[in-house]
């Protein structure tokens, strides 16, 4: 199979995990009463594997993509490059969508919902 069919499936293969990210603050806690517990656990399960990630493969203290490193990764771009930890899948999906947004836009939408999941777990559960 051609190399760009296996950059799209890791390319789609964040989607899932980025709706969860984001929808999960549509589904009122009356429909799922855990689901701020829920929330909480998904996004620090994700922060620890990225950290992980970013500390075994790279040696740096940073949160990096595993997805993201193999989808750049069968670009063409080594491990060293800034490719692997500077980039973002969210602007890139919007750049896709024609939708023009900023790497560093992007970081602060999601260090914002960060803090509000953290705020929802540790107060209003």
């Amino acid at each position: 199979m051609k190399k760009t069919f296996w950059i799209d499936v890791v390319f789609w293969l964040h989607l899932p995990i980025v709706i969860l990210w984001f929808g999960l603050f549509l589904v009122p806690t009356s429909l799922w009463p855990l689901r701020i517990t829920f929330h909480f656990w998904y996004i620090v399960s994700i922060m620890i594997i990225q950290l992980l990630w970013s500390l075994t493969i790279f040696r740096r203290f940073d949160i990096i993509c595993p997805l993201t490193t193999l989808m750049q990764s069968l670009r063409g771009h080594k491990l060293n490059n800034d490719q692997n930890y500077d980039h973002s899948y969210i602007a890139e999906l919007m750049q896709k969508l024609k939708l023009k947004v900023k790497y560093k836009g992007v970081n602060i939408v999601l260090l914002i919902t960060l803090i509000l999941i953290f705020l929802q777990y540790f107060f209003f559960n």
